[in-house]
């Protein structure tokens, strides 16, 4: 074949086109390429509630979603998402499976840890929920996350208290494959050293726990789902019903942690809610700054202006590294003990509400990684809440982590900067709010708090904190799949609140 054949053609379309011009711009009416229609505008022009593929949040009457909305997945949707899901969470259900408080929000109706779990020689549970849902303190956690094995005081001398659940997709697969007791659970790990905290599996095999059926022309059922919550405790049964989600009299919702696994996003999608009157910003300019006062005219949970020194007043700062220690201190007393410190948050989020420049919808760049993050969260907050009707107004998005690009729910992969390399596995970034972490939850390892800093060298909050830095796919005797669930079959030798007489 001549590698010249085509010239002719070109000649004749040259010709052709003489004509046309000599005619006059005349069309003869055919075309041999086909119309191209210009691409639709995307709906998402402010980051204020509508996703990407134009379907929008229904506060009124929320709808679960089993993954962040495709194709985009823009940054802004992975905090609508948020959003989405914490509505759907926290909407008023009847639970026949709580005798005390059966009229709830719907993350109370999930699955206990102790109704999961059981005690090795146990039988296995019941159908979900495994039993009673109600809230029992004396089956809660007193102890944060980290290596410090830390409690939070509050501001009245009461210690902050911890509730995690599961839903049915996740207490099915536990339950289903024998991983309810600790030692069903390490006969499959088979731990290096069961002695030892975060122990490696012996077993290479690795357990995926279920990621549900979202697509992207139909969000389908939710995969694993965790809720992690913190509860201040009334001693005198006043909590304030009117400014807080109160369980009975006796302790008050003050943060919320959501976890979901998808089908596009096998690391999890983090996000993390809490109370506007628990602690304000550690510096000044941002959304909730250091004032006398929350935002709702309240004393603040977790902060005492009446303890710090009155520059921080003045300023509105209040530091929280070793070269300044003023807030976010070791809250340890002797051996045992713990005392209330004031806590502020470092990752703050921008002030201005729902301005033009937060509601931006924007890309990753090298300038801007996490896409205007912050802006956006503050925009669906300003957005979002004022929608609400009673106490949920009280409680605002403090950030959503996920890695970017998909991950599927069932490979291996590494993150990088809070992980290990694995050769030939992927390498994924933590974006969004890489350092998330919750003032009520994870109060001392907060990104920059240095002056207390429980899981340096190693993980230091310098520059580690965050979900993925405890969080990750390495399964190991106390936690699998990025799930620590393992971690509380050690409640049953140690509970870590005394039981209720």
């Amino acid at each position: 074949m001549h590698p010249f054949t085509p010239r002719p053609t070109v000649r004749r379309l040259a010709k052709s086109s003489l004509v046309l011009m000599a005619l006059g711009g005349l069309s003869l009416g055919c075309t041999d390429d086909p119309k191209v229609e210009p691409p639709p505008p995307n709906p998402q022009t402010l980051c204020s509630g509508t996703f990407s593929d134009g379907t929008s949040i229904d506060v009124a009457n929320p709808q679960p979603l089993g993954d962040v909305p495709l194709p985009e997945q823009s940054f802004c949707d992975f905090h609508t998402f948020a959003w989405n899901q914490f509505l759907y969470l926290t909407q008023t259900v009847q639970d026949p499976n709580d005798p005390v408080f059966p009229t709830k929000p719907r993350f109370l109706s999930y699955a206990p840890w102790y109704n999961m779990l059981q005690p090795n020689g146990a039988a296995a549970p019941g159908a979900f929920p495994g039993g009673a849902t109600t809230l029992q303190v004396g089956k809660l956690d007193n102890k944060q996350a980290g290596g410090g094995q830390d409690e939070l005081i509050d501001v009245s001398g009461n210690t902050v208290l911890y509730d995690i659940r599961f839903n049915a997709p996740m207490y099915d697969f536990i339950v289903g494959q024998n991983y309810f007791t600790q030692a069903d659970y390490y006969a499959f790990c088979q731990p290096t050293d069961p002695g030892q905290p975060f122990t490696a599996c012996g077993n290479t095999e690795q357990l995926w726990l279920p990621w549900g059926s979202g697509t992207p022309t139909s969000m389908g059922s939710m995969g694993s789902v965790e809720v992690k919550t913190a509860w201040r405790q009334f001693p005198a049964n006043d909590c304030p019903a009117s400014q807080m989600y109160c369980a009975g009299s006796g302790l008050g919702l003050i943060a919320l942690h959501i976890a979901q696994k998808t089908p596009t996003h096998g690391e999890w999608v983090w996000a993390s809610f809490e109370h506007l009157g628990n602690t304000p910003d550690c510096a000044a300019g941002s959304s909730t700054p250091i004032a006398p006062q929350s935002p709702l005219g309240t004393p603040w949970a977790l902060f005492d202006p009446a303890k710090v020194p009155a520059s921080v007043m003045e300023t509105k700062t209040c530091g929280v590294t070793a070269a300044n220690p003023q807030c976010n201190l070791d809250p340890h007393v002797g051996t045992s003990g713990f005392q209330q410190v004031n806590v502020c948050r470092t990752d703050a989020l921008p002030a201005g509400g729902a301005s033009a420049a937060n509601c931006a919808v924007v890309g990753s760049s090298t300038q801007d990684p996490n896409a205007n993050s912050g802006g956006n969260v503050s925009c669906l907050n300003a957005t979002l809440r004022p929608k609400l009707a009673g106490v949920w107004q009280n409680y605002q998005l403090i950030g959503t982590l996920w890695t970017k690009g998909t991950q599927p729910p069932d490979q291996d992969f590494w993150i990088s900067l809070f992980q290990s390399a694995k050769p030939g596995l992927p390498e994924k970034t933590a974006v969004g709010f890489p350092n998330l972490a919750n003032s009520a939850l994870e109060t001392y390892l907060q990104i920059g708090s240095t002056a207390y800093d429980p899981n340096a060298p190693g993980l230091s909050n310098a520059n580690k904190a965050g979900c993925f830095g405890c969080h990750n796919p390495a399964a190991q005797d106390s936690d699998t799949d990025l799930s620590h669930f393992p971690s509380k079959f050690n409640d049953f030798q140690s509970p870590r609140v005394p039981a209720e007489p």
